[in-house]
């Protein structure tokens, strides 16, 4: 019998990780899903639409800015699964503030969701992660790594960071794991507004609309499908990016 792959999502039980997560699920996936302060209610929706699919899933609570906890979780992802073929570094933080306003734990806090996290999870799930066939590390970037949000000084260098770093990682684990970036733009999931970052105007936007969910996860099957890619970043934004 075909053991069935294994992925590993951060941050997926809520916005886009949710989505990310249904996906691979519906494809045949196990999924681990790491989560840290989403809503009791958040966490029950996600844990009954995953049954019905239907789909083996385990939830594995842990603040991926603390190194030893994130270390201990994965290890008991690898405990539990044996062997890792996808990790989807997906969890983030993002905060609106003017230059002025931003302080040492703003900065620090977002650096170490949006960076460190992702190069640390992919250090300890390596083990886990040669295990497979075929492995490979998604990173959930953003548009803001590639433009110049100045409302958004934090989270634009620590989405540029881990740009850099998925080449870096890419150079470094080739030719045994693949690993590569997903910039999106503004994608807007019914019912989840809250918390999601401003619309840019539709008038910046080449293709005149918003992205979906779908739009991701299509990117995200592109990645896992061409077998020939590593250290690329594919920017899903309707063309935002070439008409800043």
């Amino acid at each position: 019998m075909k053991v069935k792959r294994v992925a590993v999502t951060t941050g997926g039980v809520r916005r886009l990780g949710r989505q990310i997560a249904y996906h691979l699920a519906g494809n045949g996936y196990r999924l681990a899903v790491i989560y840290n302060s989403s809503p009791a209610n958040e966490i029950k929706n996600t844990s009954e639409h995953l049954k019905k699919l239907p789909c083996e899933a385990k939830f594995y609570k842990c603040d991926v800015s603390d190194l030893k906890q994130l270390k201990r979780t994965i290890d008991r992802i690898g405990k539990d699964y044996k062997k890792i073929d996808l990790l989807v570094n997906n969890s983030g933080v993002i905060n609106k503030i003017d230059f002025e306003n931003i302080t040492q734990e703003l900065f620090d806090k977002t650096m170490n969701v949006n960076l460190r996290a992702p190069l640390f999870t992919t250090q300890f799930a390596l083990r886990y992660l040669i295990k497979s066939s075929d492995p490979v590390v998604i990173n959930i970037a953003s548009l803001g790594g590639l433009l110049n949000w100045s409302g958004y000084i934090p989270y634009s260098i620590s989405k540029s960071g881990l740009i850099k770093l998925t080449a870096l990682l890419a150079r470094k684990l080739a030719p045994r794991i693949r690993v590569n970036a997903i910039a999106p733009g503004t994608i807007i999931i019914d019912g989840e507004e809250d918390g999601a970052p401003e619309k840019t105007t539709i008038e910046k936007i080449p293709l005149r609309k918003y992205g979906k969910p779908k739009d991701i996860l299509d990117a995200v099957d592109f990645i896992l499908n061409c077998e020939y890619l590593t250290g690329q970043v594919i920017t899903v934004d309707g063309g935002r990016a070439i008409n800043n």
